[in-house]
């Protein structure tokens, strides 16, 4: 989105961000259901919780580009909703009881759940100042934390486990087969790059250095991503294909190839409401925070003018979102 605003000044980056909402939603989904190993049972509140939001993120960037034009209180707007949402999230405990509670008698699902967990934990956890005999919610429940730590499991999941042990072989370890053998020698110089310039706080030696490593894979994400939208956009002048149809696929399943790989992970672990989450809540962040580059085109570089948008497709984007969005929830 910076890139498609500063650099090549086209719509590639609010395509890249359609297109990816919408591969998010059906083949990340679809993906999950196809690699996980188990059945991934999903409780109600993290799932509507997440679509409500999805909905008002894109019904507001939808209104705002419906002039061609994005002025700066509209992209702080943007802003603002995902201000609100994150506080949200802050208190969502509590909101899914209160919800839950106010629910529960006519929603068959919710009954079902807490009958199943009842046999499973037949005294934990239940509040006695209601009739309904709400079962006390956790973070776990709501698609954000792991059961028996407060670490994010999605993170744990992606690291393997907590700490890195010497016996594992290391990067530059030669695979044995052909095939990744090749692969293993075309990608050895971005290994060795990425290997001296982000420290692994998996092992002892760099565990207090995890923020170096955040930072730097950041860093690396955005380099990668110019090279990418560089690339794509050359390829696409090139056969005269425009801007935001290569934003619609290539960019869009490209961009989100680290997404499939969480979701799929935690999926395969049986957090389906994690997985899910994840999908949605990508989805959230990337439609509220196109704001941030709008925002600061208009509002600090060229503080008189207005970010040009083309919204000839609107009608064609609102419905495929809405499409993609009513599907998922089926």
């Amino acid at each position: 989105a910076f890139l498609g605003v500063f650099v090549t000044k086209g719509d590639i980056g609010i395509s890249t961000i359609v297109g990816s909402a919408v591969y998010n939603l059906l083949g990340i989904c679809a993906a999950c259901g196809l690699l996980a190993s188990m059945a991934g049972r999903l409780t109600c509140w993290p799932l509507f919780r997440d679509c409500l939001a999805y909905g008002i993120s894109v019904a507001a960037v939808i209104g705002i580009i419906s002039d061609n034009k994005v002025f700066w209180y509209e992209a702080a707007c943007l802003l603002l909703v995902y201000g609100v949402y994150i506080v949200v999230l802050c208190f969502d405990l509590r909101i899914s009881e209160f919800v839950l509670r106010k629910l529960s008698p006519c929603c068959t699902c919710l009954g079902t759940g807490s009958a199943e967990k009842c046999e499973t934990h037949p005294l934990m956890g239940w509040s006695d100042d209601t009739s309904l005999r709400v079962r006390g919610r956790s973070r776990t429940d709501s698609g954000i934390f792991q059961d028996d730590s407060g670490y994010s499991h999605l993170s744990l999941s992606l690291h393997g486990l907590n700490e890195i042990t010497e016996e594992q072989r290391s990067v530059f370890a030669v695979p044995e087969s052909d095939l990744k053998r090749i692969l293993w020698v075309l990608s050895l110089p971005v290994i060795i790059l990425l290997f001296i310039t982000i420290p692994d706080c998996r092992r002892r030696f760099w565990k207090q250095w995890f923020m170096i490593t955040f930072f730097m894979s950041a860093v690396w994400i955005s380099a990668f991503t110019y090279v990418l939208v560089w690339m794509v956009t050359v390829v696409g002048e090139t056969l005269d294909i425009p801007d935001t149809v290569m934003g619609l696929t290539l960019l869009a399943a490209g961009t989100s190839i680290p997404d499939t790989v969480a979701s799929v992970m935690v999926a395969r672990e049986g957090k389906a409401d994690m997985a899910m989450s994840n999908i949605v809540g990508s989805n959230v962040f990337d439609m509220l925070c196109l704001g941030l580059p709008w925002f600061i085109k208009t509002a600090f570089v060229d503080t008189n003018t207005t970010v040009e948008v083309n919204s000839t497709g609107l009608i064609f984007i609102s419905s495929t979102l809405l499409l993609s969005i009513v599907s998922f929830v089926a």
